[in-house]
């Protein structure tokens, strides 16, 4: 399969078939994109036997767990996602400012692991994944590979996460409990903003043709799972809001560049509410304000390149932020 093509029939039967075989003997069922976009009705009755699986275990079931609409406890649902406003006294502007929680998914505690399994299921289900023979390859900054470990791991894939050196102490720790192998964690040159140096170690894996590159930068299933899941996730947290403000009008939405793929949920919401789209970069990396580059504190964002997904012509403002401000907020 053309690593920038989304898979649209079966790409090899005899793949598919032991895809199929593999899921069916470890007895999985993968959800699908429309049940993780409506999980309070779609995945009501699921929930009642999830009760005994904790949202952290490398467990199959938890993939019924990817989604927005987890509780604070995540073991139960909730109708409109987890949000919280910002008051005035914090932002000093009129403004509603609502922020969406991701650290109600499962496993890992953020929405990328939506991503990984919105970019590895396409592969699985068209044939051009062999659980048996391939090994996911999840290049990243951070929580992307955690994600892809976490969604290869449940689903009994041999995943492989690559990732600068210089990163957080908190994602190293993790993925080394995660992984069947320490080999398996490939630390390359650099930190946040380093991420040719992710791609120049990619491309020499890939000349292994068991290894799969699942670049979450050029993933269109990355762009389209958050587009469908996160989009609908944040529309209902809008009508939610709406509620007790008749007259409100959904005016931005705002999200880090990094990938680009959690950027897609405003071509959702700008085709339902004309909804402004504003890309965040750091101050010290400034790809898109300044055609800049530099080192930067803020994980998971800026990582001196525009990725191919991103809707650039569809983004309305560019805003760079520092990540003195956001140590700042951290240490508040």
């Amino acid at each position: 399969m053309n690593p920038f093509q989304l898979p649209e029939e079966i790409q090899d039967r005899s793949t598919y078939d032991r895809a199929v075989s593999h899921l069916r003997e470890a007895g999985i069922r993968l959800p699908l994109l429309s049940e993780l976009t409506n999980a309070p009705q779609a995945l009501n009755d699921v929930y009642e036997k999830l009760n005994q699986v904790h949202a952290d275990a490398p467990d199959p079931r938890n993939l019924y767990r990817v989604h927005w609409f987890n509780d604070r406890a995540r073991t139960g649902l909730t109708d409109t996602p987890e949000f919280v406003r910002l008051p005035k006294a914090l932002t000093g502007v009129d403004a509603q400012i609502i922020v969406a929680l991701g650290d109600r998914f499962p496993m890992i505690g953020a929405h990328k692991v939506l991503a990984a399994y919105g970019c590895l299921v396409p592969r699985l289900v068209s044939g051009a994944f062999d659980p048996g023979h391939h090994r996911a390859v999840w290049p990243s900054t951070g929580n992307y590979c955690r994600g892809g470990i976490a969604i290869s791991r449940i689903l009994g894939c041999h995943g492989v996460a690559v990732l600068p050196e210089g990163m957080s102490r908190e994602r190293f720790s993790w993925l080394e409990k995660w992984v069947s192998d320490p080999q398996d964690i490939v630390r390359t040159p650099g930190t946040e903003s380093n991420v040719k140096e992710i791609y120049d170690k990619c491309e020499q894996l890939s000349r292994d043709p068991q290894n799969i590159i699942v670049n979450q930068f050029s993933e269109f299933s990355n762009y389209l799972v958050h587009r469908l899941v996160t989009g609908n996730a944040l529309d209902r947290i809008f009508q939610s809001v709406s509620t007790s403000l008749p007259n409100a009008r959904l005016a931005g939405f705002i999200a880090a560049t990094g990938s680009a793929g959690t950027l897609g949920a405003g071509d959702h919401l700008k085709s339902r509410y004309g909804t402004r789209i504003v890309a965040v970069e750091p101050v010290e990396c400034p790809t898109l304000l300044y055609n800049g580059f530099g080192e930067h504190n803020i994980q998971g964002v800026g990582d001196k390149h525009v990725p191919l997904i991103h809707n650039v012509m569809n983004t309305d403002f560019v805003v760079g932020v520092s990540d003195y401000d956001s140590d700042g907020i951290n240490a508040l």
